[in-house]
């Protein structure tokens, strides 16, 4: 599993502090901002952030499921891994 956002490193670092730690890497899709993003047409141009998404990709590169929120949504960490296990 990866994590990946548009913050910076140190903001990830920062977010994964606030749980004790993460067991996970976090990608910086800061520079050029939001590259991966619009990759996966979840940018908001407009904006200039992206969509608070998950985006599960199997190991062949093949987009499983996909989810997204709005940037103020919120997702429930259990549905999303019980979503992970089913499609893993």
């Amino acid at each position: 599993m990866l994590g990946l956002s548009i913050d910076s490193k140190f903001c990830h670092k920062a977010w994964g502090e606030t749980f004790g730690g993460i067991d996970f890497p976090l990608l910086a899709d800061f520079h050029p901002k939001g590259e991966v993003a619009r990759s996966y047409g979840v940018w908001l141009d407009e904006a200039g952030i992206s969509d608070r998404a998950t985006i599960l990709v199997g190991k062949d590169g093949n987009v499983l499921w996909a989810e997204a929120v709005t940037p103020a949504g919120e997702r429930n960490p259990g549905d999303l891994l019980k979503m992970a296990q089913e499609l893993g």
